[in-house]
């Protein structure tokens, strides 16, 4: 959008909203934290303004703070980052902040011959114009899966009521307050111009909201609304909602899976997008389930302990819905999407460059019902003979000598995401199973 355009789209913004005085500035870390600068609405105004000079101006630690070691970081000495809105994202914070926007923002580094080398949203919109040059008239739409867990605020267990959740898509544990909550983080998304699929209850003490499907950008950038609109309403009931992947020690493990979609391609090319994310999928791991405690979910009906894929098969990594839609379930809240979508997309499209066999075919079969053995057993027909990475440890080793990986995402964000990640990696094994769950309550 160019500069005068957004000072008309931002002046017409606030003609539309005129409840509106405040705007957050938002960034996601390399530690899939959001992050903000708030200012007022003169300012934003003046922001927009095609001859402005003025800068949100950020310190050396904007991005690399490891969750295991906050406040602690390492950045590289001193540095100098700005924040540089994307005005075609300024959205209101619906009803949760009546008086609020936000518009997500892209990290520069006055540092860098390219500034926004290290911005994983800039990386995000480059691979997304790699893909309209690659397929010319496809489009791309993904919709996420969050799911949560509702924490009592004073002891961090799940919440009790009378109305306790029991078990899939039941109404026990929607005829009480938490049917007002859903209702409520619904409503505020829908004055975000957010929609919602569906809402249900997904197993006991876990709930689900389903967005709708959005062109990419928009869908990474919703999500990052809604996670924000569901903690704020949730802890204005006296709750704390939970979308860590181990929010709880004992009980439900939450994930945020993805469903991608790729309209007006052939069936060939749609085949080998799926080849080259299934044949990167180990590597991804390091970008989709980015933390020590995400690889709880490497098991059945959660993220599958096999690379492999299935039509309507929730017990591997990639579910098919139709030849070219599928739900990717190596995902969690702590990653940061924009960086796994970009990696993902490229993996895809490296495979439809290189016209990549899909050499692993539809697997109905449910490896978690039967014995290892067994499963190796029935599974190698399908091609599906590899296991899923089960430590963050091992999934950084390989995504760190990953050289199409550096091309990716670029040399200077993959050195600098995976120093973050190296230091979970040491810092988070030193804890208890409690001391982690503590850590990620706080920020998850």
């Amino acid at each position: 959008m160019a500069a005068g355009t957004e000072n008309d789209a931002v002046e017409q913004f606030f003609q539309k909203h005129c409840d509106v005085m405040f705007v957050r500035l938002q960034w996601i870390d390399y530690s899939g934290v959001l992050r903000a600068r708030v200012i007022t609405k003169s300012r934003c105004v003046s922001m927009a303004s095609e001859a402005s000079m003025d800068r949100c101006s950020l310190a050396q630690n904007c991005m690399v703070i490891p969750v295991s070691t906050a406040p602690r970081c390492w950045p590289d000495g001193i540095e100098e980052w700005h924040l540089v809105p994307d005005w075609e994202s300024l959205t209101v914070c619906g009803s949760f902040a009546p008086t609020h926007a936000a518009v997500m923002c892209y990290t520069a580094h006055t540092g860098l011959a390219d500034r926004f080398g290290r911005c994983p949203r800039s990386a995000l919109r480059k691979a997304l114009s790699a893909f309209d040059e690659l397929c010319p008239g496809s489009e791309l739409l993904m919709g996420f899966e969050i799911e949560l867990v509702l924490l009592d605020s004073q002891t961090l267990c799940p919440i009790r009521s009378l109305d306790q959740t029991v078990g899939y898509s039941m109404m026990a544990g929607m005829r009480c307050q938490n049917l007002d909550i859903m209702e409520e983080i619904v409503t505020s998304l829908s004055k975000s111009g957010i929609g919602v699929y569906h809402f249900h209850v997904e197993l006991i003490d876990q709930y689900e909201i389903a967005l709708s499907a959005l062109p990419p950008m928009q869908a990474v950038d919703s999500l990052v609304m809604a996670m924000e609109t569901i903690r704020t309403v949730c802890f204005r009931h006296g709750l704390r909602a939970s979308m860590a992947p181990k929010a709880v020690l004992r009980g439900p493990r939450n994930g945020c899976h993805v469903h991608f979609s790729i309209s007006q391609t052939t069936d060939a090319a749609a085949s080998s997008f799926l080849a080259g994310v299934l044949a990167k999928l180990k590597t991804l791991c390091a970008l989709g389930l980015p933390n020590y405690d995400s690889y709880c979910r490497v098991a059945g009906d959660c993220t599958g302990e096999w690379i492999g894929w299935g039509t309507g098969n929730k017990d591997l990594p990639v579910r098919g819905v139709s030849s070219s839609r599928w739900e990717f379930r190596f995902l969690d809240a702590t990653a940061n999407t924009y960086l796994f979508i970009t990696a993902l997309l490229s993996a895809g499209m490296a495979g439809i460059r290189t016209r990549q066999m899909l050499d692993i075919t539809d697997c109905q079969i449910v490896p978690s019902a039967l014995s290892p053995d067994e499963a190796a057993r029935q599974l190698q027909p399908f091609g599906i003979t590899e296991r899923m990475p089960t430590s963050l440890e091992a999934t950084v080793r390989l995504a760190r000598s990953d050289e199409e990986l550096k091309r990716w995402i670029g040399y200077e964000l993959h050195t600098q995401y995976f120093n973050v990640k190296q230091k979970e990696v040491e810092y988070f094994a030193k804890m208890t199973d409690e001391e982690r769950r503590q850590k990620f309550l706080d920020y998850f």
